[in-house]
C-alpha cells in the first residue's frame, strides 16, 4: 500500500490527498497548495503529539512537490 494518494476532488479545481498511515486527508485548490490547503484527521489525535502532525503535512507537502509539482504550484 502506498502511502498517499491524491485524487481528484468533487469541488471544482481542487484536489484530495490522503495518507493512508496517518489517517491524514489534505484538501488543496489546484496550483494553490500553500494558500488553500485543509487538512482533515481521519481519527482521534493526541493532542501532545502536535509535532509529529507538523511532520506528517511536511511529508505530505514534500511527496506532493516531487509526485505532482504541476498540480501544487
Amino acid at each position: 500500500m502506498d502511502r498517499f494518494i491524491l485524487q481528484e476532488s468533487e469541488k471544482p479545481n481542487h484536489w484530495v490527498c490522503t495518507d493512508q498511515i496517518n489517517r491524514i486527508v489534505c484538501v488543496f485548490e489546484c496550483h494553490k497548495y500553500n494558500n488553500t490547503q485543509k487538512f482533515t484527521l481521519l481519527e482521534d489525535f493526541n493532542e501532545n503529539n502536535y509535532m509529529e502532525l507538523a511532520r506528517f503535512a511536511r511529508e505530505m507537502g514534500e511527496w506532493l512537490r516531487l509526485n505532482h509539482y504541476d498540480k501544487v504550484f
